[in-house]
């Protein structure tokens, strides 16, 4: 064994003359321990609920959409205005699925229409709601936002008997405002302009489209954002409503969120100019900053406590270099080099450190994955909506940067008394023993 580890490893066993110091040791010890699994955990929470809202906003393999959007040109007429406004052209609608299914990486896409409109009660009270119009096969191919189902079935919506209603489907919460139950005849209305301006002539002006619907289903997402609002019935009968055949958004779905990110920026380019190419992070950046900027405020808290922890340290060692200052001063009358007793102070430092960091590591990744893998901490749904239990997921790479930080800090924090102590005069050590 080298002689700096063996009496840096004597000191640390020994018993000391002043129990304040062995006491000092102790505390650092445990503040570590609990300063490190403290940030492990505190940021696997972060990963957590980030990866929940994630998968909320762009699913688990990544999800885009594919939007019309509105260009006006001053050579316009009142007709291609009135078009462009109802969705993408043939041609431009052509060009895309094209695209799509000579992209890398694309699983599935669907073609959708998603109109705004309000749905009558039973009471005669309106309730505001976003219909969409959608193939069952190819939406279920692209997105999970049906896949629980209250009541009812996605299939019931085609293959209706001859005569019926056609069918729809109610987010859970959209129905029990509604009051209405699987079965239940609902009327819904769209209001369209008659023309492109909102003047008051005769051709101006709001016209509504009615249509009567089965309730043949109700989902459950588990977010009210869909749950309260969404609406899903087939896009031929959104089309017969509306009296158009035009698209207004497609859903794409990438085996992986990966392939996703790698290949939208080039989606953007080979898109018609009326196109727009967005995923819901993209609207809601805010929301995906804001958990950036907790989870940064959160490390500087934690951090600062290790950082406390470690001053507590530069005091035990500090303490520890008074105490054994005749022994530094034998040591150095013997000829020992002053960057070997460096080394024993320094190492002292060093084993409680690497002690305390992995205890704590240890300590928080194994309560994070015991609390995710057995859902410990169970959240109100209706306030966190997408959130049933409190998930915590551990990135490796940040397990290690908390590791490496502690241990730097624990480096950082010897260096005075290590240099002290190897300052010392032996003559100064001996004159008073």
């Amino acid at each position: 064994m080298r002689f700096d580890r063996f009496v840096a490893s004597r000191y640390l066993r020994a018993k000391r003359k002043q129990a304040f110091i062995g006491v000092i040791s102790l505390i650092t010890l445990i503040g570590i321990t609990l300063g490190v699994a403290s940030l492990n955990i505190a940021l696997s929470v972060h990963n957590g609920m980030r990866a929940a809202f994630m998968t909320s906003l762009i699913g688990d393999t990544g999800t885009l959409h594919i939007l019309a959007r509105q260009i006006y040109f001053e050579d316009m007429s009142e007709k291609e205005q009135r078009e462009q406004d109802d969705g993408f052209s043939p041609s431009d609608l052509n060009a895309i699925t094209n695209t799509l299914s000579s992209m890398p990486g694309v699983q599935a896409f669907t073609l959708m229409r998603e109109e705004p409109g309000v749905v009558l009660t039973r009471n005669r009270s309106l309730k505001f709601a976003k219909f969409n119009g959608i193939s069952p096969e190819q939406f279920m191919a692209t997105s999970n936002r049906l896949d629980q189902m209250e009541v009812g079935s996605v299939s019931a919506l085609e293959n209706r008997p001859a005569g019926a209603p056609p069918g729809i489907l109610l987010g859970y919460d959209l129905a029990r405002n509604l009051g209405a139950r699987q079965g239940d005849t609902i009327q819904i209305a769209v209001g369209k302009l008659k023309s492109a301006g909102l003047g008051y002539g005769r051709r101006s002006g709001l016209q509504l489209r009615e249509m009567k619907c089965q309730v043949v289903g109700i989902f459950k997402t588990g977010n009210s954002q869909f749950d309260e609002f969404d609406a899903y019935l087939l896009i031929e009968s959104l089309f017969k409503m509306l009296n158009t055949q035009r698209i207004q958004s497609l859903q794409v779905s990438f085996k992986s969120v990966e392939e996703m990110d790698a290949v939208k920026q080039s989606l953007v380019l080979d898109m018609p100019i009326m196109a727009s190419v967005i995923d819901f992070r993209d609207l809601n950046m805010g929301l995906l900053d804001a958990l950036n900027l907790e989870k940064l405020a959160t490390t500087v808290v934690i951090t600062l406590f290790i950082v406390i922890v470690a001053l507590n340290m530069v005091s035990a060692l500090i303490m520890m270099v008074m105490e054994k200052h005749r022994d530094i001063g034998i040591m150095k009358s013997f000829g020992t080099p002053a960057w070997q007793i460096r080394k024993i102070f320094v190492r002292q430092g060093m084993t409680l450190s690497l002690q305390g960091t992995f205890m704590g590591t240890v300590l928080g990744v194994g309560s994070a994955m015991i609390a995710d893998a057995t859902r410990l901490i169970k959240l109100d749904n209706k306030v966190y909506e997408v959130l049933s239990y409190l998930p915590f997921k551990i990135n490796p790479l940040e397990v290690f940067l908390v590791a490496l930080g502690s241990l730097v800090l624990a480096w950082v924090s010897t260096q005075y008394p290590a240099a002290q102590a190897a300052a010392m005069d032996p003559v100064e050590a001996l004159k008073y023993d």
